[in-house]
């Protein structure tokens, strides 16, 4: 049952994220984009960075307004079932349900102690029911259970409705006066290359049954930005109620305060607690207090403070602070007071306006048991790390610094403070606090010194999120890239003492990048998945009977990215981690790994290095042997890949060479029909077409660069590639960024028809009515091979009839959320399509077998 849904004083075009939250190592941009790299607040980003390149070349120019268009095309399309001969259910017990996906998991990835799912940002436990607690996961959604807290407890998602743009949860919060109204903001405000934005305020009055969405406009990526700037994407960082006064509601953002006095039916805002408007105001701390005639709020500025390239304004950080004013009847709050100052104890220059300040993301936290407790985690804007911990013993008047670099034990704070700061305070002990780093940490002392809680344990790395269970200090939940974690000794004598126990059994918010499924998948008694998974690498599954969500175990580290599956004897599984690092089991799916190192180590890789295996018509004896992967070329082996000697290159450089070290080949994919021919996309706009693989020796294959100068083919990144299932001369091209960017020759699906040597062809867009968006992936279906299904950010979309002028595309959302859909699979026999999404694991589905027609051949003779 669909969930109720309605929105609130907004506009219908909501926007959700389309841009993904890593945090990877940036290669220097190439030299004509260096400046622009290095630029100041106002200019575009470097176009060496992956992320920005994926989205914007080749002008390197965004403007939010196109996904506000985007949206209402978007929301114009038609919810459907891809048009065929449903599989017969009856036959065997088996099947996979033909109505929808059908989830696969991590549910959780690996089992008992150290079992773990995705990253959740918010923790929230009911304040007087200690069975119920919500979680806010990065892409994932809202969940809730209702028996916490220990291993059985179960989650339940609340905001799978696909009238719902965007799922990522940056911050929850309760009604304090209403713990059955619960608020959700979306986007995430971590500072990652990409972070998703925000598409409003989410909003439940009866604990989860039905949702709303406030501020659709407010908060909206859609930012008034300089001309030529690039999106510094909305996001919610903090949410509070007005303990006071429940319709009041307060909004922490990437660009200041938000404030509703009438339930949030109007907002006013932005609100700034500063007067220095060229710096950022990116709200990281949020506190509200009933003084007992109005409500104090107390704000921390605290913008990273390390710039990007795709944020090159992150050192416009001079506003960064702690500041204090009250909640007005009206209006924003005035009179603001700045608290962390170079004569009160915090760092001289700290809040002055200067850019390049001296303090990076601020966090701050109010003692529950003594108000004028007050402590504030800072860090470095010079290199991310850690910085200290300030405390104030009298309302925030004055500071003094307790916690250094030094005072945390035990374990590594890690170098990325900026995404995972964040305090909790012992609601009965004012001297007893968390502090979120990569490890979890302690204090007993008011935070002068702090030990690790969770060093060398089985809980994950990367803290987000903290909240104790009936303010019972002993009971504390936590949130992390692993997942939610609880203790119920959380004030053990010493930190060290402390244990967690993993509550993610039903949690399947694994964010894959990519991943593979076994042969005849839908009808087969044994089956088995493979995905590499961002933080968490590459794991596999397998069913013997019906397949369910169930656990899926990790068989190799890194991030875990392109993974297939030898689909005739099933023993040789592939895994690989970031760039390049490809490793094989020739016993399974369980390994051992082996690690195949790779000759392409010094040409230039993709971080998503993206290999194939052919799975059809292989000899049963030996099982399938041939594969390729993509560089900036294209390297084959024939003989399985077991080893670096195996392998040897067989293209010449595919790419213009436009990105320097982003000029690689971003996918490639065998045809359905015949091994010896293979289609390749690079990230500068090119697509090429091979003949004559597979034949063992070093470039033997004839590259054909069908790309004609771009002149239909937008010179956007191409994303992902694949044929047609029957005739290999036609090819399909997946393009990212915005037709904005190329607008004489626009188009997300691309559609290209080769004569037999591809000496002539032609391209055709095949976009129809999909909204302007990248798309991330593309698949036909070989049992009707005019279905074809295009993966986006918001979701999948679906036509019945790819060779239409313009072909009606509509969208697939049974028993799928909106998320965003990474990589497409089809399995050897073509029974099932299977989708490897961020945040919500793998997905399956069986295709269709054949035209569903009612007057068929014949038909009329039996009448």
């Amino acid at each position: 049952m669909r969930m109720s849904f309605k929105l609130l004083f907004g506009s219908a075009a909501l926007l959700a994220a389309v841009l993904a939250g890593f945090y990877l190592s940036k290669p220097q941009p190439p030299q004509e984009y260096q400046a622009l790299a290095a630029a100041p607040a106002g200019k575009v980003p470097g176009g060496g960075d992956y992320w920005a390149t994926r989205y914007t070349y080749p002008t390197f120019q965004f403007d939010s307004r196109w996904l506000t268009e985007a949206r209402v095309q978007h929301d114009r399309m038609r919810e459907a079932t891809p048009a065929g001969l449903r599989m017969q259910t009856e036959r065997g017990g088996n099947n996979l349900p033909t109505d929808g996906f059908t989830l696969l998991g991590p549910r959780p990835l690996n089992t008992g102690p150290g079992a773990n799912a995705g990253r959740i940002n918010a923790v929230l436990s009911h304040p007087t029911d200690e069975t119920i607690a919500y979680i806010g996961s990065d892409g994932g959604g809202v969940w809730k259970t209702t028996n916490c807290c220990d291993a059985n407890t179960t989650w339940t998602p609340l905001t799978d409705d696909p009238l719902f743009n965007s799922i990522a949860i940056g911050d929850l919060a309760f009604d304090p006066n209403d713990p059955d109204i619960v608020y959700a903001g979306t986007g995430d405000l971590r500072y990652g290359s990409f972070s998703f934005g925000s598409a409003g305020l989410l909003r439940t009055k009866d604990a989860g049954a039905n949702w709303e969405i406030l501020g659709a406009d407010e908060f909206a990526p859609a930012l008034t930005l300089p001309p030529g700037s690039f999106p510094q994407y909305q996001s919610i960082g903090k949410v509070l109620v007005d303990p006071r006064d429940s319709e009041t509601i307060v909004v922490g953002t990437k660009t200041g305060l938000f404030l509703s006095y009438d339930d949030g039916a109007n907002w006013t805002g932005p609100c700034f607690t500063n007067s220095f408007n060229t710096q950022r105001q990116d709200m990281t701390g949020l506190l509200l207090f009933d003084t007992g005639t109005n409500t104090e709020i107390m704000a921390a500025v605290g913008t990273r403070g390390l710039p990007t390239a795709v944020q090159p304004d992150l050192d416009q950080n001079g506003a960064n602070g702690i500041y204090e004013s009250t909640i007005p009847a009206s209006g924003c709050p005035v009179s603001w007071q700045l608290l962390s100052r170079g004569d009160n104890g915090w760092p001289a220059g700290t809040g002055s306006g200067a850019p390049n300040g001296p303090v990076g993301r601020l966090e701050i936290a109010r003692a529950p048991s003594d108000p004028d407790i007050l402590y504030a985690e800072a860090v470095s804007p010079a290199n991310g790390q850690f910085m200290g911990v300030w405390r104030s013993l009298d309302g925030g008047a004055n500071w003094t610094q307790r916690a250094t670099p030094g005072d945390l034990t035990g374990c590594t704070a890690g170098g990325q403070s900026w995404y995972y700061a964040g305090l909790q305070i012992s609601p009965t002990d004012p001297d007893q606090l968390y502090l979120s780093s990569l490890n979890l940490f302690r204090s007993d002392n008011g935070g002068d010194t702090f030990g690790g809680t969770t060093c060398g344990s089985n809980v994950h790395v990367d803290h987000h999120a903290r909240a104790y269970v009936l303010n019972d200090p002993s009971r504390l939940l936590i949130g992390n890239d692993g997942g939610v974690y609880y203790s119920g000794n959380a004030d053990a004598a010493t930190p060290g003492q402390v244990n967690f126990i993993q509550m993610n059994n039903t949690l399947p918010t694994i964010e894959f990048y990519s991943g593979d499924i076994t042969a005849n998948f839908a009808t087969s008694n044994d089956r088995g998945a493979v995905g590499g998974a961002q933080d968490n690498g590459s794991s596999v599954v397998t069913w013997t009977g019906p397949v369910t969500a169930t656990n899926w175990t990790r068989v190799f580290g890194g991030d875990g990215i392109f993974a297939r599956i030898e689909p005739v004897l099933g023993q040789r599984w592939y895994v690989e981690s970031q760039n390049g690092n490809v490793a094989v089991s020739q016993s399974g799916p369980f390994g051992p790994y082996q690690g195949v190192n790779g000759p392409w180590a010094g040409d230039t890789l993709s971080f998503l290095f993206p290999f194939e295996i052919y799975k059809h018509d292989c000899p049963m004896a030996t099982g399938c042997e041939h594969l390729i992967a993509g560089s900036n070329r294209v390297w084959e082996t024939i003989t399985g890949g077991l080893n670096n000697a195996s392998w040897y290159a067989n293209s010449p450089d595919l790419t213009k060479g436009t990105l320097n070290d982003r000029s690689h080949i971003n996918q490639l994919a065998f045809s359905f029909s015949d091994e010896t021919v293979a289609i390749v996309g690079t990230n500068d706009g090119n697509v090429a077409i091979g003949f004559n693989l597979g034949q063992g020796v070093a470039n033997t294959a004839t590259w054909v660069d069908v790309t004609d100068g771009n002149t239909v083919l937008p010179n956007r990144p191409i994303l992902d590639v694949v044929t047609d299932a029957i005739n290999p001369m036609i090819g399909y091209a997946a393009v990212g960024g915005f037709n904005d960017n190329t607008p004489t020759t626009p188009g997300h699906v691309l559609r290209v028809e080769c004569n037999s040597d591809c000496s002539s062809f032609t391209w055709e867009d095949k976009s129809g009515n999909l909204p302007n968006i990248p798309v991330n992936s593309i698949m036909v279906n070989p049992n009707l091979p005019n279905q074809v299904f295009a993966g986006s950010d918001w979701g999948l979309y679906f036509t019945n009839n790819i060779t239409a002028d313009s072909p009606e595309w509509m969208r697939f959302t049974e028993g799928l959320p909106s998320v965003m859909i990474w990589d497409m699979a089809v399995d050897r026999g073509f029974t099932t399509l299977a989708l490897f999404t961020r945040s919500r694991g793998a997905l399956a589905w069986p295709l269709p077998l054949g035209e569903e027609t009612l007057l068929m051949d014949g038909f009329e003779d039996i009448l």
